[in-house]
């Protein structure tokens, strides 16, 4: 069985991710981002992250390792090639 990558985000991190979440104005795909690695970081699994915000854990899975490997910037931008609303 995989362990999920620890997420430790640094006080701006935080606030910044927070901001996110409740943003009005903030692209949706952007905001279940924000509460993904933000569940993660409080040490919530996958499968409940998952469960929460009624996404798939592979979604969960993806997003909290892109945002181990480039922080804000890996979550804030789609993965190259990839077209927004598909």
């Amino acid at each position: 069985m995989r362990v999920a990558v620890e997420i430790v985000l640094s006080a701006d991190e935080r606030t910044k991710l927070t901001k996110w979440s409740r943003g009005r104005s903030t692209p949706s795909r952007l905001v279940l981002r924000a509460k993904i690695v933000l569940a993660s970081a409080d040490g919530v699994e996958n499968k409940g992250i998952a469960n929460s915000l009624g996404c798939m854990r592979r979604t969960v899975g993806t997003w909290r390792n892109r945002f181990a490997k480039d922080r804000l910037e890996g979550i804030e931008q789609d993965a190259p090639g990839r077209v927004a609303g598909r």
